[in-house]
C-alpha cells in the first residue's frame, strides 16, 4: 500500500509571501499586456499569444505556491520566480509605456488636449515630452543644455553647487529660466550666476576658466560655429565641456519652415521615398541650417528592397521652392550647392532634389549634431572599424582624438567628428559618405546588442529630441507593426553619386566656391534605380558607383571637356551687403522689397567645412 504524502498546512508567513508575490505577477501582466494592446504595434494574434502563455505561467506558479505537498526548496523557487516575472513584466511595461510616450512625439499625430502654462510647469519633462509635444512635425523641440568644462570635474546638476553658472538672458529669457530652475530641482544649490551679453563672451569665459559651467540656449550654437577660427575653438564647445543637463521646451514652427507630406494611401504597401538631411546645427532641429547629409531612403514594403541613395553634400544644383515658396521666394532657380539649401528649410532641399532626379519625395527625416551625439552617448557609444591607410590622429571639425586603423569605440562626439571629416582623406567628401554609410551601421548594430536593456530609457529619450518627420504617427506605428508582425526580409542597398570638383556662383554666397558637378551617368543611375525599387524590381546597383571608387573622364562629367557648364550666374535682386564680420547681425539689414526678410543669405564665414578640399 502507498505511503499518503501529508499535507502540510502553510504558515501565516508563507501565505502572505505567495499572495504577495501573487498580486505581484498579476499586475505585472496585466500591465505589460495593457501596454503592449495600448503601443498598437502588435497583431491580435501576437498579443493573444502572448496572454495565454502569460496565463498558463501564472496558473503554474500560483498553484505551485500554495499546492500543500509542494516542498520547501520548490516553493522558494517559484517564490523567486514569481518575484522575477514581476520585475521583468513590470520593465517590459514601463520600456512600452516610455515607447508609446516617444510615438507621441515624433511625427504627425491627432490634436492634443489644450494645457495651460501651469500645466506645463507642474510636469516633469519626462511628461512634457509625452503630453505636450504633440507632433514634432507641428512643433519644433527648442534645447538648453548646461555644459561644464572638463577640468571643472563637474559631471551631474548637484556638482555645480555653489559654482560659477553663466547664463545670457537676452536670448532666451523664459527658457533660461526653467533651465536653471530644472537645475536646481535635480540638486543644484546655491549657485552663482553670472550674467554675459552674448553667447560668444561666455563661452569665452568658460574657457579662461572664470566659469564652472554655462548654459546654452542650442538654437544659437550655430552662431559659435559660424564665428569658429584656430583662436577661439568656438566649433569644439563640446570637445571641451561636459554636458550636465538639457532642458527642452517646445514651440510652433514658422510658416516658411513648414514641410507638409506627400503621403502614400497604405504604407504597408505602396512604395515610398525618405528624404534624410542632416544639418550642420546643434540644438533646434527645425531651424534654418546648412545640410551636411542628403540621403534618400527608397522603400517597397511588398518587394522589401531598401535602396540608399547619397548626394555629395556640395552639388551644383538650381533650388526649387515649389515644396514652401514662402521659404525661399527669389532664390527659386538660381544655381547652387545642395548644402546651402537648408538655409531656405528643409522644403527647399526636398523639392531641389525632386527636381534634380526627376523623382517624388514623400516624407522628411531632420536630424542635426545633437542628434547624432545624444543617441550616440545614450546607447553606450559605437564600434567603427577603420581600413588601413585611413587613421585619423586629431579630427579637423572639432580638434577630438581620430582613429586609429582597426577597431575604434567613438563616443557622441568623436563618432560626430568621424562622420563629418573630409580633409584628411584624398577623397574628401567622397570618404565622408562612407564615414556616414560606416556610423549608421554602428548605430543599428549597437541598438540591437544586449546593453540596450539597460540603456533603452535613456536612449528614447534622446531619439524623441533627435529628429523631426512629417511622416504621419499612425504611419510609423504601421510599419512597426509590419516589421513586428512578419519580420520581412529586408534587402538593403546603397548608391552614391559622384561628380567632379569646379568653381562656381554660389547664389547664397553671392561669390564663387567650390561645388561638385554630379555626373550625368550618376544622376541618370539613380533615377533609374530609385524606379526598380518604386516598381518592384530588384535594383541591380553598379559596383564602381561607390562614391570616389569609379575614375572617370571628362565625358562623364556636368561639365564639358575643357569648358565650364553654361549656367546662368547669380543676380542678386538688391545690393548684396559686404560682410565683414564672421558673424551676421541681419536684424541690422534694411527690409527687402519683394523677399523675406528673414532670408538668410549667409557669407562664407570660414567655418570648416565651407573651407574647399585642394
Amino acid at each position: 500500500m502507498p505511503r499518503r504524502v501529508r499535507r502540510q498546512k502553510l504558515s501565516g508567513v508563507v501565505k502572505f509571501f505567495a499572495w504577495l508575490f501573487t498580486i505581484l505577477m498579476l499586475a505585472g501582466f496585466a500591465y505589460v499586456i495593457y501596454g503592449a494592446i495600448m503601443l498598437q504595434i502588435f497583431s491580435d494574434i501576437q498579443i493573444g499569444v502572448v496572454a495565454g502563455f502569460l496565463a498558463l505561467v501564472f496558473i503554474f506558479v500560483v498553484w505551485g505556491m500554495f499546492r500543500r505537498r509542494t516542498g520547501t526548496a520548490s516553493r522558494v523557487i517559484l517564490m523567486l520566480l514569481a518575484l522575477l516575472l514581476s520585475g521583468t513584466t513590470m520593465l517590459g511595461g514601463y520600456y512600452i509605456q516610455q515607447t508609446s510616450g516617444f510615438f507621441s512625439s515624433i511625427g504627425t499625430s491627432d490634436p492634443v488636449a489644450e494645457t495651460t502654462d501651469e500645466d506645463k510647469k507642474e510636469n516633469s519633462q519626462a511628461n512634457e515630452i509625452i503630453n505636450n509635444a504633440g507632433a514634432l512635425s507641428e512643433k519644433m523641440a527648442i534645447t538648453l543644455t548646461t555644459y561644464s568644462r572638463k577640468t571643472a570635474e563637474a559631471y551631474k546638476p548637484s556638482d555645480l553647487s555653489g559654482r560659477n553658472v553663466g547664463i545670457v538672458p537676452s536670448l532666451d529669457e523664459e527658457g533660461t529660466q526653467d533651465a536653471v530652475k530644472q537645475l536646481e530641482s535635480k540638486g543644484m544649490k546655491n549657485a552663482n550666476l553670472v550674467e554675459y551679453p552674448d553667447q560668444f563672451s561666455m563661452v569665452d569665459a568658460m574657457y579662461a576658466d572664470e566659469l564652472d559651467a554655462i548654459v546654452l540656449p542650442e538654437q544659437f550654437h550655430s552662431d559659435l560655429l559660424d564665428a569658429a577660427n584656430d583662436y577661439n575653438r568656438y566649433n569644439a564647445l563640446t570637445t571641451f565641456s561636459n554636458t550636465i543637463d538639457q532642458y527642452i521646451y517646445y514651440d510652433e514652427i514658422p510658416e516658411d519652415m513648414k514641410n507638409d507630406p506627400d503621403s502614400v494611401k497604405d504604407i504597408t504597401k505602396d512604395p515610398f521615398i525618405v528624404m534624410i538631411s542632416g544639418s550642420d546645427s546643434y540644438g533646434t532641429l527645425s531651424g534654418k541650417s546648412r545640410t551636411d547629409v542628403n540621403m534618400l531612403a527608397v522603400v517597397n514594403p511588398v518587394s522589401h528592397e531598401v535602396l540608399l541613395v547619397s548626394l555629395p553634400r556640395d552639388s551644383y544644383m538650381p533650388f526649387s521652392c515649389k515644396k514652401n515658396e514662402t521659404a525661399c521666394g527669389y532664390a527659386a532657380g538660381q544655381y547652387d550647392k545642395l548644402t546651402h539649401s537648408g538655409v531656405y528649410g528643409i522644403g527647399t532641399t526636398e523639392s531641389s532634389i525632386e527636381d534634380f532626379l526627376d523623382i517624388e519625395i514623400n516624407y522628411t527625416v531632420q536630424v542635426n549634431f545633437s542628434s547624432l551625439i545624444n543617441v550616440v552617448d545614450a546607447i553606450g557609444g559605437i564600434n567603427v572599424n577603420v581600413e588601413p591607410g585611413l587613421a585619423v590622429e586629431t579630427f579637423y571639425s572639432n580638434g577630438t582624438e581620430g582613429v586609429h586603423e582597426g577597431m575604434n569605440h567613438l563616443d557622441g562626439e568623436r563618432a560626430l567628428a568621424f562622420a563629418r571629416e573630409r580633409h584628411a582623406y584624398l577623397d574628401g567628401d567622397n570618404q565622408r559618405i562612407k564615414n556616414q554609410q560606416i556610423v549608421m551601421k554602428a548605430l543599428m548594430k549597437q541598438m540591437m546588442s544586449p546593453s540596450m536593456l539597460m540603456n533603452y530609457p535613456n536612449f528614447l529619450r534622446a531619439l524623441s529630441t533627435a529628429f523631426t518627420t512629417n511622416m504621419p504617427s499612425s504611419q510609423i506605428r504601421d510599419l512597426i507593426r509590419l516589421e513586428v508582425s512578419s519580420f520581412p526580409n529586408w534587402n538593403i542597398q546603397s548608391y552614391a553619386l559622384a561628380g567632379d570638383s569646379s568653381e562656381q556662383m554660389c547664389a547664397a554666397l553671392n561669390s564663387v566656391a567650390f561645388v561638385t558637378l554630379v555626373y550625368e551617368n550618376d544622376i541618370q543611375t539613380a533615377h533609374e534605380l530609385i524606379s526598380d525599387v518604386l516598381h518592384g524590381r530588384k535594383p541591380e546597383v553598379p559596383e564602381q558607383s561607390s562614391a570616389g571608387t569609379e575614375t572617370r573622364g571628362p565625358e562623364d562629367s556636368l561639365v564639358d571637356t575643357g569648358e565650364p557648364l553654361n549656367i546662368p550666374q547669380y543676380t542678386p535682386p538688391y545690393d548684396a551687403p559686404v560682410y565683414d564680420d564672421p558673424v551676421f547681425d541681419q536684424s541690422t539689414v534694411d527690409p527687402i522689397p519683394d523677399a523675406p526678410v528673414e532670408d538668410p543669405m549667409l557669407p562664407d564665414t570660414g567655418y570648416p567645412e565651407e573651407t574647399p578640399v585642394e
